[in-house]
Formats: structure tokens, C-alpha cells, sequence
């Protein structure tokens, strides 16, 4: 299983357990219906922008989504390592 279908599973399985279809999630996502089952079967590729909006639709943050994406294995020591210095330094990014 590659990143990408690791994601799509993240979401389907953070779905699910708050309870939501894809028809509620679509909506509060602002996308059609079909979008969200193409995302989760791995017929479409989601953007960055529309990731986020799934994350804050499922009350999660971009990077817990990304992070819950491996379910199975959890997350990588190599995730973390590469985190670390971000969470440390306390950096404030903008979008520009």
C-alpha cells in the first residue's frame, strides 16, 4: 500500500467513526458525493486544499490526517523525526 492509498483509508476510517456517510461529508466538505467515493477508492487525487477541508470537516488537522494515514503500522519513526524539529521550534507558517 503506497502514501496515497494510506490517505484514502485515513479518511474513510475517520469517517466512519464519527459516524458519517459520504453524502454528509461531501456536504461538509462543499463537493459532490461522488468526489468523496472516488477519494476513498482511489479513482481521484485529492489537492492539498480539499485535503484540508476534509480534515476540518472530520475535526481533525491536516497533519493528523496525514499522520492517522498508516492505521495499521501507526506512524512511522521516520514521521516523527522529521516532525520534531517543526514541533520544537514553534514555527508560525504562512500561505502567500
Amino acid at each position: 500500500m503506497n502514501n496515497i492509498e494510506f490517505i484514502e483509508e485515513s479518511i474513510r476510517i475517520l469517517r466512519t467513526r464519527k459516524g458519517q456517510g459520504q453524502e454528509q461529508l461531501a456536504l461538509n466538505v462543499g463537493v459532490n458525493t461522488s468526489y468523496i467515493g472516488q477519494i476513498e477508492r482511489g479513482e481521484k487525487n485529492s489537492t492539498i486544499k480539499t485535503l484540508e477541508k476534509i480534515a476540518l470537516a472530520l475535526e481533525v488537522t491536516l497533519l493528523d490526517l496525514l499522520l492517522h494515514s498508516n492505521p495499521k503500522k501507526g506512524v512511522s519513526i521516520q514521521s516523527l523525526q522529521i516532525l520534531s524539529p517543526l514541533e520544537s521550534s514553534n514555527a508560525c507558517w504562512k500561505y502567500g
